[in-house]
């Protein structure tokens, strides 16, 4: 799914405004969340396991795992420095596990913009956006972006 990088962190960034208005939810919602990219080729899927606790896979090209294991519910907010300050509906963060290397992983999930949805490079849409940063939130390792949509029920 090819993004706009800019465009990107603008969805995030006008969703993470409409809700600020709002107390943030610390808690990832039932349905099941997936998403990714096409270049480079990764994906994620996130599903909920109990009350601010959701487990994560993070692939490859071809399904190679990356990394697996739990991530914590916290406030939607990640400031990097290429993006600034993004907002979102949903954030995680824990530990990833990658090459035998423990780093810190963030994840933020947030609602595409009404008008402006994600799109990948074959023009499908989609209604959320995702952000995963692996290493120091100053100065990430890897930065992913990419879009995705919970399953339905």
């Amino acid at each position: 799914m090819r993004i706009a990088t800019f465009c990107l962190a603008a969805l995030l960034t006008l969703a993470g405004a409409v809700h600020a208005a709002t107390p943030a939810k610390l808690d990832f919602p039932e349905n099941a969340f997936n998403g990714g990219n096409t270049d480079p080729v990764w994906s994620i899927e996130l599903k909920r396991e109990d009350v601010g606790l959701v487990r994560y896979s993070l692939s490859s090209p071809r399904g190679v795992p990356i990394a697996a294991g739990t991530l914590k519910s916290v406030a939607p907010v990640l400031k990097l420095p290429v993006f600034g300050e993004l907002k979102g509906e949903y954030g995680l963060a824990g530990t990833a596990t990658i090459q035998q290397r423990s780093r810190p992983m963030q994840v933020l999930v947030g609602p595409s913009r009404a008008g402006a949805p994600c799109q990948d490079a074959r023009g499908k849409k989609y209604a959320q956006a995702v952000f995963i940063a692996i290493g120091d939130a100053s100065d990430p390792d890897k930065l992913y972006y990419g879009c995705g949509e919970y399953r339905k029920p």
